[in-house]
C-alpha cells in the first residue's frame, strides 16, 4: 500500500530527468507511478503539476544552453571549413530539430494526457465531493433527528424525574402522616389502657365504698335502734319512777 509522505520538489525534478533519459517525457501519471514503484510514496496532483512546470522551465533553459554550447563549439569550424561544417551543422541541426520536435510532441502529448488526467480526476473528485456532500447532508439530517430524539428523551427523563420527585415527596409525607397516626394510635392505646385501668380501679373503689356505706348504714341503724331502745327503757324507767312517786304520795 502506498504510504503518505512529502515528496520534495527537487526529487520530482530528478524524476523528470530520469524519465527523460528513458525517452519518456514527464507528466503527472508517470511521475506518480515513478515514486509509487520507487518507494511507495505519493503526492497531490497540484504538487506534481507545480514541480513539473518548474522542471519544464529548467529544461527549456537546458536546451537553450545546449544549443548555445553547440554553436560556440562549431563556430571555429565554420571559420575554417565553411562548406563541410555548414553541411555537417545543417545535418546536426536537422537531427536536433527532429529530436526537439519529437520531444516537443512528447511533451505536448504528455501535457495533454496530464490535463486529461487532471480533468478526469477533477470530474471524479467533483463526483466524489457531491457524493460526500450528499452523504454529509443525510448524516446531518440523521444527526439532527437523533439530537431531536435525544432532546425529547432528555425532556421526558426530566419530566419523569420531576414526577418521581413529587411522588417521592408525597410518599414521604404519607409515610410521615402514617408514622404520626401510628404514634398517636399507640399513645391513644396507652391512654385507653390507662383509662380502662382507672375505670376498673374506680369501679372497685365504688364497690368498696358501697360496701362500706352499707356496713355503715347497718351499723348506724343498729346503733340507732340500740339508742332508741335505751331511751325507751330510760323513759319507761322514768315513767315507772314517777308512777311510784305518785303512788307514794297518795298513800301518805
Amino acid at each position: 500500500m502506498a504510504r503518505k509522505a512529502n515528496i520534495a520538489r527537487e526529487e520530482i525534478h530528478q524524476a523528470c530527468w530520469d524519465l527523460l533519459e528513458q525517452n519518456h517525457f514527464p507528466n503527472i501519471p508517470r511521475i506518480a507511478e515513478y515514486f509509487l514503484n520507487k518507494d511507495g510514496r505519493h503526492a497531490s496532483n497540484t504538487t506534481l503539476l507545480n514541480a513539473i512546470s518548474e522542471w519544464e522551465e529548467t529544461y527549456k533553459e537546458y536546451q537553450q544552453h545546449q544549443l548555445k554550447e553547440l554553436s560556440d563549439a562549431l563556430q571555429p569550424a565554420f571559420n575554417h571549413f565553411s562548406r563541410e561544417i555548414t553541411q555537417t551543422l545543417g545535418t546536426l541541426l536537422d537531427e536536433k530539430q527532429v529530436d526537439l520536435e519529437q520531444q516537443q510532441a512528447l511533451k505536448e502529448n504528455a501535457t495533454h494526457q496530464g490535463y486529461l488526467s487532471l480533468s478526469n480526476e477533477l470530474c471524479e473528485t467533483q463526483n466524489a465531493l457531491e457524493s460526500v456532500t450528499e452523504e454529509k447532508q443525510q448524516l446531518e439530517m440523521k444527526l439532527q433527528s437523533l439530537i431531536t430524539k435525544q432532546q425529547a428523551l432528555e425532556q421526558r427523563n426530566e419530566d419523569l424525574v420531576a414526577q418521581n420527585k413529587v411522588i417521592e415527596a408525597q410518599s414521604k409525607q404519607a409515610q410521615k402522616e402514617r408514622d404520626e397516626l401510628t404514634l398517636n394510635l399507640s399513645q391513644k392505646s396507652v391512654d385507653l389502657a390507662k383509662l380502662d385501668n382507672k375505670i376498673t380501679s374506680l369501679v372497685e373503689e365504688n364497690t368498696q365504698l358501697k360496701e362500706q356505706l352499707k356496713k355503715q348504714s347497718a351499723e348506724s341503724e343498729r346503733q340507732d335502734r340500740n339508742q332508741l331502745e335505751k331511751l325507751t327503757r330510760q323513759m319507761e324507767e322514768f315513767a315507772l319512777s314517777i308512777a311510784q312517786i305518785q303512788l307514794k304520795d297518795r298513800d301518805q
